[in-house]
């Protein structure tokens, strides 16, 4: 069964080092109701607009737990320095070097052994701005 640590801690690796052992964890079908898409080949994409977009990353754990539902929830900041546009949020914003912190939170349904549904909340307007000011 999975633990809401344990996938915790497997996104954190994900999201700052592009660790696979996260990706690992989904469903073939896996549904991400952030792009609408499914399965685990959706989060290779968002790897490489991160891994264009941020250096020097590291995941700050918030917290994680089990929610009422059984859902896990994730709470996690990435910290990193703004290098490209691979944020397609990011539009044409000129790389910064700001050191931006990335506040999200993250929802995951589960089967028992594999995450099968994702939804998260995440600060992007505050990277935006970090971008912003940097570049002023």
């Amino acid at each position: 069964m999975l633990e809401a640590e344990q996938v915790a801690h497997a996104y954190a690796g994900w999201i700052a080092h592009g660790e696979p052992g996260f990706q690992a964890m989904m469903r073939r079908d896996l549904h991400d109701h952030v792009s609408g898409r499914r399965g685990p080949e959706t989060w290779d994409m968002v790897w490489s607009w991160i891994e264009s977009s941020f250096a020097e990353r590291r995941a700050e754990l918030h917290g994680w737990g089990r929610l009422d539902d059984g859902r896990i929830a994730v709470w996690v900041t990435l910290h990193g320095r703004h290098v490209g546009r691979g944020m397609p949020w990011l539009g044409d914003r000129a790389p910064s070097g700001a050191q931006v912190a990335w506040k999200q939170l993250h929802v995951f349904a589960t089967d028992g052994e594999h995450l099968t549904e994702h939804w998260a909340v995440r600060d992007d307007l505050g990277v935006i701005e970090a971008v912003d000011a940097a570049n002023a």
